[in-house]
């Protein structure tokens, strides 16, 4: 079951504006995220023949990211959420970027019968945490891949100190998560029976990943707002001193990349 719930999901949606897809040909330090977010793919895919093969998106109400996988490695892009307003906010990203692809508005325990072991690569941002079983959630995401296929999943680092920070400013969104830390996340990967190619935390830091929007017209909500200008800083100074490295206190995401055998 979903921690957070089908209603939270459609609140989330239907009061944000839509956004443009990654393009991390950008510059300026408020698109830094996914320039590295960029750098990691391309990393993972430098080896793989991605023309024309088929990737999924979980969770991937208004994705930014489906347009990023059309149009930098040719993937054709699909995407699954049980939200019909997020479903319907990712289909107008895509069209506003000029892409075709699919999305499906399904539960992905238990989506339509072609979709099953239907893709090259499966990727998703930020959902494994908000189910208690990771295990059963994982085993989910896999039944989506032909063999061979890549699973690629990105998890918030609540472990560390953003998830101390969220737990004291904003309990009631902790709780609609599960901490994971990069010991649960391979564990719940290799019990399904994937083969892990790299799990890591990734980058130093970004207390945007903080979710104080339930917040808004607080006085605290204006202070924290001022966690970009940290974030900033904290990002030049990550270029030039190596020593500011990923690691479990301070990193904002665990990435895991596996294979389905």
């Amino acid at each position: 079951m979903d921690k957070a719930g089908k209603e939270y999901w459609d609140n989330t949606w239907k009061g944000n504006a839509i956004p443009k897809g990654v393009n991390p040909r950008h510059g300026g330090l408020p698109n830094y995220i996914n320039r590295r977010f960029h750098e990691y793919f391309y990393q993972i895919f430098s080896n793989m023949n991605t023309q024309g093969k088929k990737v999924l998106e979980i969770g991937c109400a208004r994705s930014i990211w489906l347009s990023y996988f059309s149009k930098e490695f040719c993937f054709n892009v699909c995407g699954i959420d049980y939200s019909q307003i997020g479903c319907q906010r990712a289909m107008q990203i895509l069209s506003n970027e000029g892409v075709k692809g699919e999305i499906i508005c399904s539960d992905f325990f238990s989506p339509p019968e072609s979709m099953i072991e239907g893709f090259d690569a499966v990727i998703s941002f930020g959902v494994v945490e908000h189910f208690q079983d990771t295990v059963e959630c994982i085993a989910a995401f896999s039944k989506f891949l032909k063999p061979g296929g890549l699973l690629i999943t990105n998890v918030p680092n609540l472990c560390g100190l953003n998830g101390l920070i969220q737990k004291i400013i904003n309990r009631s969104i902790f709780d609609i998560h599960t901490p994971l830390d990069k010991k649960d996340l391979i564990c719940a990967h290799e019990v399904n029976g994937l083969r892990i190619i790299s799990c890591d935390y990734f980058l130093f830091m970004n207390l945007g990943v903080l979710n104080i929007e339930n917040l808004k017209g607080s006085l605290f909500y204006k202070v924290a707002r001022l966690r970009s200008w940290v974030n900033e800083v904290v990002w030049i100074i990550e270029r030039v001193i190596p020593a500011l490295k990923p690691n479990r206190w301070s990193s904002p995401y665990i990435n895991c990349v596996a294979v389905k055998q």
